[in-house]
């Protein structure tokens, strides 16, 4: 399958439109020195999704975590937040699977799932 293995999605709810041009990044934990490495890095687009910062050969089972650059956005729309970033954590044990992950934020709260 040559669909990218995980897919993100960010909706700013507080103004009901996609979160354009959002700093994201996929970081994998070393279970050996017990450390996040960064995987790749990515810009959500018009629609608020971000594709393509893991191939499915990296794709392995272990524990994830997406790091959203919230601070920046709401900087960019003259508007703050609460939440400087937002970090959410999943592990992988089926690398076959595919996993699209939603971020529905406002100014004070967020709201995420993730489905298969």
């Amino acid at each position: 399958n040559s669909s990218p293995p995980l897919s993100i999605h960010v909706l700013n709810t507080g103004g009901g439109i996609p979160a354009i041009k959002m700093d994201v990044s996929l970081h994998r934990l070393s279970s050996e020195l017990i450390i996040w490495n960064m995987l790749g890095v990515g810009l959500t687009d018009e629609n608020g999704c971000c594709l393509g910062m893991i191939n499915r050969e990296d794709f392995t089972p272990g524990m994830y975590k997406v790091r959203f650059e919230t601070s920046s956005y709401w900087e960019s729309l003259c508007l703050t937040s609460i939440h400087p970033y937002i970090e959410v954590v999943f592990t992988i044990r089926r690398p076959e699977q595919r996993l699209h992950l939603n971020l529905l934020i406002s100014g004070t709260s967020y709201y995420t799932y993730i489905e298969s």
